[in-house]
């Protein structure tokens, strides 16, 4: 369902939607603190592990954040293994290694995407994260586990515990627990958190520092914005780039959780916003039949280009032709104090593998 839908059902039935929320969220409380306590186990990987995850459902910009841990731990000399439910994947078996030939159809489009651009890492698809974190473990002993989606996954241990934050999070949805709202845990879950990374998704540059200083500071725990920038555009066929796409006509098609993203991206980094937009659902499984009607909508709008973002690539590229071009894309961080991004997490690490010997 369309996001801004949701938000108007969840304003106009408020009043019976808050009592739900304020139960789901004492049960979310009382199974993290059964964790806490040990009552319920949890694993805990051989190697130092870190969580990225939300405290809301929907795209914060968890996978750009993945993609460059696992950038900046292969520049160390470190192998990591990324855990992941793979969302919208169907494995022949379980746990699933993707290799950067599995279909997407098996390995999920966000895992796949992740391989493909990270060969030496080891990327596990499996619900069973404990399961699939003990196969990698016996088979080739990574240095670092990622955990994908983990900040409400707390079978598994983490040494580093990242909480992302999308701009509506600080305003909007603050505090508004499922089905009220967004969150999927209450603000006392914030104390788990080692870190907030902040998404910049549009460029706000004045309202999201107060903000954050209003909503964060309090907890005592680092703060970083950061960015994810289409530096420019690639053709998925002949490999040639584009810087940006000023002037051109071209069609937009997203299967992601925030396409308004996509817009922003587009009008910020690549000076165009498309003359026509085809949303999918997030993680919509792209067909033949789907490329055509993608085909024809770019016709009928005189569209030369068609753009997509990169894990909507993996799964139309055994479709597309020499029309379809997807931005290349970087992640930034800014801090609110001296120490960066890299240098926080580096010095967490060195502390996480003490502590595993």
């Amino acid at each position: 369902m369309n996001p801004d839908r949701v938000a108007d059902i969840q304003t106009r039935f408020a009043p019976v939607l808050e009592p739900l929320a304020n139960a789901y969220a004492y049960l979310m409380r009382t199974r993290a603190n059964l964790y806490t306590r040990e009552t319920l186990p949890a694993w805990r990987p051989p190697a130092p592990c870190i969580s990225v995850g939300n405290i809301s459902w929907g795209g914060t910009g968890k996978t750009p954040v993945v993609s460059w841990i696992l950038d900046w731990a292969i520049q160390q000399g470190i192998t990591p293994a990324v855990l992941t439910r793979g969302y919208g994947s169907h494995p022949p078996k379980r746990p699933y290694m993707v290799d950067i030939d599995s279909p997407a159809y098996e390995a999920g489009d966000e895992p796949l995407l992740l391989k493909l651009n990270h060969p030496e890492a080891h990327v596990v698809v499996d619900s069973n994260r404990v399961r699939g974190g003990k196969a990698i473990s016996a088979a080739n002993g990574p240095g670092l586990f990622v955990l994908d989606d983990g900040f409400q996954h707390l079978r598994v241990q983490r040494d580093i515990n990242l909480c992302l934050f999308s701009p509506t999070d600080l305003d909007q949805q603050w505090n508004h627990v499922l089905p009220a709202g967004t969150w999927r845990e209450d603000r006392s879950a914030l104390n788990r958190a080692d870190a907030f990374l902040i998404n910049r998704m549009f460029g706000e540059e004045d309202c999201l520092d107060p903000l954050a200083r209003i909503q964060l500071i309090h907890l005592g725990k680092p703060i970083y914005f950061f960015q994810v920038v289409a530096q420019h555009i690639v053709n998925l066929r002949s490999g040639q780039m584009s810087d940006c796409l000023k002037g051109e006509r071209f069609l937009l098609v997203t299967g992601i959780g925030n396409p308004k993203k996509v817009l922003a991206t587009c009008k910020r980094d690549l000076d165009e916003l498309p003359v026509h937009h085809l949303s999918f659902p997030d993680h919509h499984p792209f067909s033949a039949a789907d490329w055509q009607t993608i085909v024809e909508r770019a016709e009928r709008a005189r569209c030369t280009r068609i753009l997509c973002t990169p894990k909507d690539a993996v799964k139309l590229a055994p479709f597309a032709d020499e029309r379809l071009w997807v931005p290349h894309l970087s992640t930034s961080f800014t801090a609110y104090d001296s120490m960066t991004f890299d240098q926080w997490l580096a010095q967490r690490l060195d502390a996480a593998r003490s502590s595993h010997g």
